[in-house]
């Protein structure tokens, strides 16, 4: 896993804004088998704060600065074009996804589709810390 900030935490130091990216390719799994916990490890949650539930090393890279964090998104989505491309242009995609992380910290982006190799594609920019929800995959919110 990377991070753009070395070290990777200062525990030391107030928490600040941050987002983590979590990433799952594979097949979909009806709601009724993710709350019998039937999928993955990795498959995405039902609800986005449960990302951070999960273990540090199911982030793929943590991210202070939205250039950054856009980066890897449209790194991760082009490698992956959406199979309605045509409908949901990437660069439609991207500027959505700028502009909800742009508007206020907190904000989350996550991205789920079908691909055009029909796997299931899931990115998400999950902000930490959060309002309310005091867990963090390092253990530091």
């Amino acid at each position: 896993m990377q991070h753009d900030d070395e070290p990777r935490h200062d525990h030391s130091a107030a928490v600040t804004q941050h987002w983590h990216a979590y990433s799952y390719t594979g097949r979909s799994y009806s709601d009724g088998l993710i709350r019998r916990g039937e999928v993955p490890s990795n498959y995405p949650p039902i609800e986005i704060k449960n990302w951070l539930t999960r273990p540090a090393d199911h982030v793929m890279n943590t991210f202070h600065d939205v250039e950054k964090a856009m980066t890897w998104l449209e790194e991760e989505l082009s490698q992956n074009p959406h199979v309605e491309e045509a409908l949901f242009p990437l660069a439609d995609r991207l500027q959505y996804s700028r502009d909800t992380l742009d508007q206020t910290a907190g904000n989350d982006v996550v991205h789920g589709y079908y691909s055009k190799a029909q796997q299931y594609i899931s990115r998400a920019l999950i902000a930490c810390p959060r309002e309310g929800f005091p867990i963090c995959p390092y253990g530091i919110a």
